[in-house]
């Protein structure tokens, strides 16, 4: 075999290798407009906290473990956008990844949070990063009348969006 036809087929199994992962659905997000699957988890009482049970016009699912330094890092931006939102519609569903419960419980503590708080032990494994497709954190989705409007945007962009909805909305 010539040197160039074994590069060749070198080159196509890499490309191949790397269409794998780039094309993988495990890896895939739920698009915008996507129907957003329930998620029933409990909360630091140990009581059952549906998010179909969260009434607001804007939900904000907020993806995050207290042992994740950038999640606890935006976190006071988020209890901020709260703070300025709520009263015109907006709810934070934040869920927690933490097998640890004490550090969750305590985290929360800590940063003062003033939304609904639930925690899944199972972290990635868990069924809402399934459903979600959840492969990294902080993972910031935006509902509205049960479909995803915004995801993974930047606090900024994120409250750009937040403010046009509430605006428009009755």
């Amino acid at each position: 075999m010539s040197n160039s036809l074994i590069r060749f087929k070198l080159i196509s199994l890499g490309i191949l290798f790397f269409l794998s992962f780039q094309f993988d659905s495990s890896y895939a997000q739920l698009g915008i407009g996507a129907t957003a699957p329930e998620i029933r988890l409990p909360d630091s009482l140990g009581k059952w906290k549906p998010l179909s049970e969260v009434k607001g016009k804007l939900i904000l699912i907020d993806f995050w473990a207290a042992w994740c330094y950038p999640c606890v890092k935006s976190m006071p931006d988020v209890v901020k956008l709260y703070e300025k939102y709520h009263d015109k519609g907006l709810e934070i569903y934040a869920v927690s990844l933490d097998k640890n419960y004490y550090n969750w419980v305590e985290m929360c503590r800590k940063l003062q949070l003033p939304f609904v708080l639930v925690n899944d032990p199972y972290g990635f494994n868990g069924k809402a990063c399934q459903e979600y497709q959840v492969n990294s954190i902080p993972h910031k989705l935006l509902v509205k009348d049960g479909k995803i409007i915004g995801a993974e945007m930047s606090l900024y962009d994120l409250e750009k969006k937040i403010e046009g909805e509430l605006s428009t909305s009755k």
